[in-house]
């Protein structure tokens, strides 16, 4: 379990409950969220459908197999990949864009997409990608570069759906194991200049990973 202090929010009365049965979602309105710190390490998709206040989330990682972390991680990622398809397991030197592209292309296939979210920092390693399978921040304006101060705005809801159990994930572990991961940090406080913003942040950042998790936050930025 992670530090409750500094946690997202409480791991058993507020993550487990996410795991209840998507419902049958084609041709919902979705938006998609990217995440990425080392495209030779973890890379996750969130796609993220809102239906008055609920909210459901199909998650997608591929790790990869040649990742300097791999041997740190404290969790079952063989298993995961080859016995639950829950991730893509990557035997190559990286993860390829066209990796989490065609994924991308091929979900399009079944849900109306109406914009993709990535951070500003990492959207030129997937820009060529993205715009190959009709999405591109500057001409087509489906793609939105999220910056820290959209986090802040959009944390707030992510709180409130986790205490009144509006998130709905299915039988998904790594989503619940990047929440259980990731911590929240006051903007400015080293500073000792705060401004009642937050962000998000790994707790360890070599063994647990973030990237399914703010997959999603970056999809619920523009979930409106």
């Amino acid at each position: 379990r992670s530090n409750k202090e500094i946690a997202v929010t409480d791991y058993d009365k507020n993550v487990v409950p996410t795991n209840k049965p998507l419902p049958d979602m084609t041709g919902w309105k979705c938006t998609v969220g990217i995440d990425y710190a080392k495209i030779n390490d973890w890379a996750s998709v969130n796609f993220h459908f809102k239906k008055g206040e609920e909210r459901y989330d199909i998650n997608r990682s591929w790790l990869c197999l040649k990742s300097d972390d791999l041997n740190r991680l404290k969790i079952p990622w063989r298993e995961w990949g080859e016995s639950y398809d829950y991730i893509t397991l990557v035997d190559d030197v990286e993860i390829h864009p066209s990796l989490l592209c065609n994924y991308i292309a091929e979900m399009a296939t079944k849900y109306h997409i109406e914009m993709i979210a990535i951070d500003n920092n990492r959207y030129a390693l997937v820009s060529e990608e993205l715009r190959k399978i009709g999405f591109d921040a500057k001409e087509y304006k489906n793609v939105k570069l999220v910056r820290p101060n959209d986090i802040y705005k959009v944390h707030t809801i992510i709180d409130s759906c986790f205490t009144r159990y509006l998130f709905t994930w299915g039988d998904y572990p790594p989503l619940r194991w990047a929440v259980n991961n990731t911590k929240l940090l006051s903007a400015g406080k080293k500073e000792g200049t705060e401004t009642g913003n937050y962000y998000y942040g790994k707790i360890e950042p070599k063994s647990r990973k973030t990237d399914p998790f703010m997959a999603l936050v970056h999809s619920m930025v523009v979930e409106d």
